[in-house]
């Protein structure tokens, strides 16, 4: 594999929501902002490339780039599975040559809190996707803002492992799989969809 990415991860706590933000930073050049997106969003492929992927799909769409999703997600022993219910946006400004995507939780009457999960009530993120020069063209770089309640009593120091190892390894995979999505042609990218006559 040939590509360059540099990670800082960034911990701080927030105190009134009991939870960690983390931000972690990083950067490719083999694949386009548009294809590191759609790996992001394209959640039936990903169900196929991520593992640990029990359920994931969109509940309902509000608007053209807002959908309600749900995500049911396994998690090693001694943890329970844990599943998610959130709202999730999506933000192209070609101007910048920036794609924003940002999910948090919520609930919804068709999603109760299933016995089987772990309903994790309290998720946030905000991930920001920069190309070096065209949103089509290969370079890009991301900022990842996260947080997330495991929703059990779990040490800090273990929570910021997990965190700090399995956010940037879920990256990496998130690139192979913009490899490939990038290889296929089939790529979409937020409305309006005019902006998608860039590449005709």
């Amino acid at each position: 594999k040939q590509w360059y990415q540099r990670r800082v991860a960034i911990t701080a706590g927030i105190p009134e929501e009991n939870v960690t933000l983390y931000k972690i930073f990083g950067s490719f050049d083999t694949v386009s902002a548009v294809e590191f997106y759609n790996a992001q969003v394209n959640d039936q492929y990903r169900s196929v490339w991520d593992k640990s992927v029990s359920s994931l799909y969109v509940v309902d769409n509000i608007t053209n780039n807002n959908e309600i999703v749900y995500w049911a997600t396994k998690f090693p022993f001694p943890l329970q599975d844990r599943d998610y219910v959130f709202e999730r946006s999506h933000l192209m400004n070609e101007k910048s040559n920036t794609i924003e995507i940002a999910s948090r939780s919520i609930t919804h009457k068709s999603k109760p809190i299933y016995p089987t999960f772990c309903r994790v009530l309290k998720y946030g993120s905000k991930l920001v996707i920069r190309a070096d020069k065209d949103l089509y063209q290969k370079g890009m770089s991301y900022c990842l803002t996260y947080y997330d309640d495991f929703g059990m009593p779990i040490p800090n120091q273990v929570k910021d492992r997990l965190a700090t190892t399995k956010i940037p390894e879920f990256l990496d995979k998130v690139h192979d799989a913009a490899v490939y999505l990038g290889s296929t042609g089939k790529l979409y990218v937020p409305y309006p969809q005019s902006s998608a006559s860039k590449r005709n």
